[in-house]
C-alpha cells in the first residue's frame, strides 16, 4: 500500500491556491473533470496531485507537472475502449498529455480526457504487484478472523448469571 502520509482529503480551493496563477485555469478545468466522473469524496490528494484511489486500485486523475498538465486513467477497459483515441495524447502507460497537438484543440483533449474521467469511474483501475499482494493478506485475514463464540454450555450460563448477580448487588451497594 502507498504511504498513507502521501495522502490527504481534497478540496478543490486548498489545491488550486498550490498552483501558479497562470496555471490555475487548466487546473480548475482539469478539477471539475474529475468531480464530474467522481464524487469529492471518492477524491485523494497524493504527493500534491488529486487522484481516485479505490481499493488499492489506481483509477484516475491528474497532476500539473513542469512540460504541462498530465491527465492519469489507470483503468485497463478504458484504455482498451478508447485506445486510439487517446493515443496520439499517450505519453507513458496511463498518463495523456493535456495540451492540443496536431489534428486536436486542447478543448477537445480535455472533452476527451473527461470521457475518459467518467467511463474509468465504472471499472477498476491498476495495481502494483505488491499492493495486490497486500490487499490479498488484507482480505484474507478479514475473512479468517476469529469470532467470538457463544457458549451454549449451562455451565457457561450458570457463571454468567452469577456474575451478574454479583454485579448489581456491588452498584446497589455503593
Amino acid at each position: 500500500m502507498k504511504q498513507q502520509s502521501k495522502f490527504s482529503r481534497y478540496q478543490k480551493k486548498a489545491f488550486l491556491a498550490t498552483i501558479a496563477p497562470a496555471r490555475r485555469a487548466i487546473a480548475l478545468q482539469l478539477c471539475e473533470l474529475l468531480e464530474a466522473a467522481f464524487t469529492p469524496k471518492e477524491i485523494s490528494v497524493y504527493a500534491g496531485f488529486p487522484i481516485v484511489v479505490r481499493d488499492m486500485e489506481w483509477i484516475a486523475g491528474f497532476a500539473m507537472r513542469a512540460s504541462g498538465p498530465i491527465a492519469y486513467c489507470c483503468s485497463p477497459p478504458v484504455l482498451v475502449a478508447m485506445g486510439a483515441e487517446l493515443a496520439p495524447y499517450m505519453s507513458g502507460k496511463s498518463c495523456i498529455a493535456v495540451k492540443a497537438k496536431k489534428g486536436g484543440s486542447l478543448d477537445e483533449v480535455l472533452a476527451l480526457v473527461g470521457r475518459a474521467f467518467r467511463e474509468a469511474s465504472k471499472h477498476g483501475g491498476m495495481i502494483s504487484t505488491s499492493d495486490k499482494k497486500q490487499r490479498e493478506k488484507l482480505r484474507a485475514a478479514a475473512t479468517s478472523a476469529p469470532k467470538a463464540k457463544k457458549s451454549t454450555s449451562k455451565k457457561h450460563a450458570t457463571r454468567s448469571a452469577a456474575g451478574a448477580d454479583m454485579r448489581a448487588k456491588s452498584q446497589r451497594a455503593r
